[in-house]
């Protein structure tokens, strides 16, 4: 198996893990704020957490575990069997690599245990027998507390691999900062998506008061998650470009102002949202919104993808 085709499975793993880190916090974001609707918010966000929670994190452990096993192929250059070499896999489990692995397994396990404990919490009432109150270890609380620590030991993985794991302290802990905001607010898309179908047209008044509330809220919490997003990556842009010449020069950087091209693309498209079809949703139903919403996933999808090539195939000038 030649060098090009281990750079291409490396690729497509960080990418399928990377989705996965999205879909988890994505959907207890949103399945929080359906809680915070009033009326009819907590049957929009029903489904949210297993219909995504579950599979994101079985992908995302897969994809991560296959990620260190092609590194390892790579290394050994020996076919496949190569990716089980017992000497190299101790050697880099014991570099920055490993550390990034074990940060992002144990973000995946977190949520395989708050996966867990919802299923276990949804069945509780009907199992219950002398009493129908659910323990504390089964409230959202806690739920949101393992989901919260999940994204955070995600979001550290970035910080010990790769290109910021060079840098001081400042950048790793902006990068944290970056990833936790871009797993809020693009994790959300599908889930807002889904959610979209029950402020269709033909659906019910009380249903599309529910969807609008709901883009409501998040677009407020948007606001402040964008802020972040925004002031992390442009400062990490401009430490791993080394400046104005760097960015425009290089190739690393050329590609880097793709992808921010593509971030003001979505931002572009939240603004239309939050400005334009939001406030036309109960009028003229989720049709609209739901179609630029997908349009915004196929974006983040194509950054996610720009995001693992740069990480993989390029490297910062210098």
């Amino acid at each position: 198996m030649s060098a090009g085709i281990w750079d291409i499975a490396i690729l497509v793993s960080k990418w399928l893990s990377y989705m996965a880190m999205l879909a988890i916090p994505g959907a207890v974001f949103v399945a929080w704020l359906c809680r915070q609707v009033p009326t009819g918010g907590p049957e929009l966000g029903k489904g949210l957490i297993s219909h995504y929670l579950l599979p994101a994190t079985v992908l995302g452990i897969l994809a991560s575990s296959l990620f260190f096993l092609f590194q390892v192929g790579a290394v050994n250059q020996r076919g496949l069997g190569g990716m089980f070499d017992p000497v190299i896999s101790q050697i880099l489990a014991q570099t920055t690599l490993g550390d990034g692995l074990r940060w992002r397994l144990s973000g995946f396990f977190l949520a395989l245990i708050a996966a867990g404990l919802w299923y276990i919490a949804r069945s509780w009432p009907s199992a219950a027998t002398a009493t129908k109150k659910v323990p504390w270890i089964l409230s959202a609380q806690v739920l949101t507390i393992l989901a919260a620590g999940a994204l955070l030991c995600m979001a550290v993985s970035f910080a010990v691999l790769g290109h910021v794991s060079e840098l001081g302290i400042v950048s790793r802990l902006m990068l944290v900062l970056h990833i936790s905001a871009v797993c809020l607010w693009i994790g959300a898309l599908i889930p807002l998506h889904v959610v979209c179908r029950s402020g269709a047209r033909d659906k019910s008044e009380m249903d599309r008061h529910a969807v609008h509330m709901l883009m409501v809220l998040f677009g407020q919490a948007a606001w402040i998650v964008l802020g972040v997003l925004l002031v992390s990556g442009l400062y990490l842009a401009w430490r791993l470009s080394g400046g104005l010449s760097g960015l425009l020069t290089s190739s690393y950087g050329q590609w880097l102002l793709l992808k921010l091209l593509l971030v003001v693309a979505l931002l572009g498209l939240s603004a239309r949202h939050r400005f334009f079809l939001v406030p036309e949703l109960v009028l003229s139903g989720a049709r609209y919104l739901r179609r630029s919403i997908g349009f915004q996933i196929a974006l983040a999808a194509s950054v996610l993808l720009i995001t693992a090539a740069l990480t993989t195939l390029a490297g910062p000038p210098g």
